[in-house]
């Protein structure tokens, strides 16, 4: 696996500290503990780029990780913990609403799904944000070897059914085993173009 020249570009609790970058953006979304912190490492051939901490939710920033100097992931906080009462759920829309609307950069949208859990509110919720503001949307289903063969696939069948999306948007992933790293990064590069 090739490693990748990543580094932390800024944090941000607004607008204001959105980084001054023409680089193309991808924004990594999901519910807590769904793995995004995880795969992003896994992306990047790193172990501790993206902070993952041991209590879910706990994350209320966007996190901007520079890639090999040609595309920024944008680490969102994962949302269920941190939506779970309306202070938080208002919080998170502030944060999350404008980087979608205003963000002229944002080129498209990885959706983490834990590959066990069908999609919830918040996940239908998330996945219309980037529809709504035209965004490439890939799903990288996670934990994908906590499965058997056939579990999987009859979980990315329930999966692409719930999010309205093409069964061929989803990529299972592993990041222990290092499954679907690959893939991700031909979806991530068709995005940037």
């Amino acid at each position: 696996m090739q490693y990748h020249e990543a580094k932390l570009l800024a944090t941000a609790a607004n607008r204001n500290q959105w980084p001054d970058s023409q680089l193309p953006e991808i924004i990594f979304c999901g519910r807590s503990n769904a793995g995004k912190s995880t795969l992003i490492n896994a992306l990047v051939n790193r172990k501790n780029l993206a902070y993952s901490g041991k209590t879910p939710g706990k994350t209320r920033l966007l996190n901007f990780f520079t890639v090999d100097n040609r595309v920024v992931f944008t680490d969102a906080p994962g949302y269920g913990y941190a939506t779970s009462d309306k202070a938080s759920a208002l919080q998170f829309e502030k944060l999350i609403d404008p980087y979608f609307r205003e963000r002229d950069v944002l080129k498209g949208m990885i959706l983490v799904a834990d590959a066990r859990r069908v999609p919830n509110d918040d996940d239908l919720a998330m996945i219309e944000y980037g529809r709504s503001t035209h965004q490439a949307i890939i799903v990288a289903c996670t934990k994908a070897d906590k499965l058997s063969h056939g579990a999987l696939v009859s979980n990315m069948n329930k999966i692409a059914a719930v999010l309205g999306v093409n069964r061929k948007a989803l990529i299972p992933v592993s990041a222990l085993k290092k499954q679907g790293i690959e893939e991700l990064w031909t979806e991530i590069d068709r995005m940037i173009g």
